[in-house]
């Protein structure tokens, strides 16, 4: 026998008995776990088509990857493993997971640490799993699972059905190895706490690209545009957490670090940058930020979440968010004095309680009251925007209760019109 042929017998004997934890957090998993025996995997895993609960539908999704996984060219148990270069130890490849988000606004979903636990426990029974998509853990991964939800084709009584998608790519080639989808009933769709006042929808060409990657089929390759924006994504991934922990710091800084990187104009990385800053206090800081954001979106999408709210019987906006009510205004404004043929729209509403007589005119009051706060900005504006007043059409939450919960529906809204390059 040679000495290559000792050497890989000796490896091979050892596989049998080594194995690694999965981490459902940032940190990288130990390397020193014994692997289980393998197991016998049906050669056809059919996932249930019906509308499930989210527990076992979820569960499903990770146990029908988990088989193709299997079945695929990585499924067997030489391909699973590699060598760790610095303890010469035989160790399982690693899939890192970047977070499961929502195909209507964009936004990474607040349930994320929840599908990473369901996923962990079917994929790292053979496969290491080493969290959610950090850059450390993106660095050490040969794998990404990446996923996301989507409304279903019909309302399924008080809630709704929702599609979910998920796939597994190797980072180097983007070669799909396992995709799935599954049907689940009122699907928590809550966004991460970085997202929840986000002034825009982050529905542009890297939503394109990513929803086109989690939908493709195995042995496809995912969207290069995708693919080439890993490690940027992995420094916002990091930051959405942390930002979730309330290290506001920290979640700037690794926003700042995406700023420098060739996707420092996305709106992802500005959107970040924007909230940051508001949760600071760094709001002269802010408005240049948002003003990219706003024409990044634009370009993009041709829409922006921004919204101005009121109190109940008020055309005053709310004192306590003036300061970035001032920044959207100023930025619109200035946006739409510097492009001949932008055009906006300046909608008002209000809620339930009141006539509606009453509601239509408060609504056009408040849509009149921003117009003439944004034309202080830039003179154009009064020639180039119009303000109207929707009363109660386009309620939200439509309960009429007057105050928090129905906060929303007191608002002015924009929408635009060649305002893009």
């Amino acid at each position: 026998m040679t000495l290559f042929s000792k050497s890989l017998a000796l490896l091979l004997s050892s596989f049998g008995a080594l194995m690694l934890l999965s981490c459902s957090h940032t940190e990288a998993v130990p390397a020193s776990a014994p692997i289980p025996p393998q197991t016998q995997i049906p050669t056809e895993t059919l996932i249930p088509t019906q509308t499930m609960e989210f527990e076992p539908g979820m569960k499903a999704l990770a146990e029908h990857l988990a088989a193709q996984l299997e079945q695929s060219s990585v499924g067997n148990q030489l391909n699973k493993v590699v060598v760790d270069p610095q303890t010469k130890q035989p160790q399982l490849k690693k899939i890192v997971i970047d977070p499961f988000f929502d195909t209507v606004s964009g936004y990474p979903v607040k349930i994320n640490p929840r599908i990473n636990a369901i996923l962990s426990g079917a994929i790292a029974k053979r496969f290491a799993v080493v969290g959610t998509m950090a850059p450390k853990n993106l660095e050490i991964s040969e794998y990404v699972l990446t996923g996301m939800v989507t409304l279903g084709d019909a309302e399924k009584g008080k809630g709704r059905d929702y599609k979910v998608y998920a796939a597994v790519f190797e980072k180097a080639s983007g070669i799909v190895h396992a995709a799935s989808e599954v049907h689940i009933g009122n699907f928590d769709t809550t966004p991460m706490d970085i997202y929840k006042d986000s002034p825009v929808y982050l529905k542009g060409k890297n939503h394109d690209a990513h929803v086109s990657s989690v939908k493709k089929k195995r042995n496809d390759t995912i969207n290069k545009g995708y693919r080439d924006k890993l490690s940027s994504r992995s420094l916002t991934v990091q930051g959405d957490e942390l930002y979730e922990e309330k290290d506001y710091n920290q979640s700037f800084t690794f926003y700042n670090r995406a700023s420098g990187t060739p996707a420092g104009r996305d709106m992802e990385v500005l959107n970040g940058l924007f909230t940051n800053l508001v949760r600071q206090g760094r709001l002269e800081e802010a408005g240049p930020v948002y003003g990219n954001l706003l024409r990044v979106s634009i370009d993009e999408t041709r829409e922006v979440a921004s919204k101005i709210t009121f109190g109940p019987n008020s055309t005053v906006p709310l004192a306590a968010k003036a300061g970035v009510y001032h920044i959207y205004m100023k930025q619109i404004a200035q946006l739409v004095g510097s492009v001949p043929g932008c055009r906006v729209k300046i909608i008002g509403h209000s809620s339930r309680t009141g006539s509606e007589p009453y509601n239509d005119k408060l609504s056009l009051q408040r849509a009149l009251s921003i117009q003439t706060q944004m034309a202080s900005y830039s003179r154009q504006v009064l020639g180039r925007s119009e303000a109207l007043g929707r009363g109660i059409r386009d309620n939200i939450v439509g309960t009429g209760a007057d105050d928090l919960s129905d906060e929303i529906d007191r608002r002015v809204e924009f929408q635009f019109s060649a305002c893009g390059h």
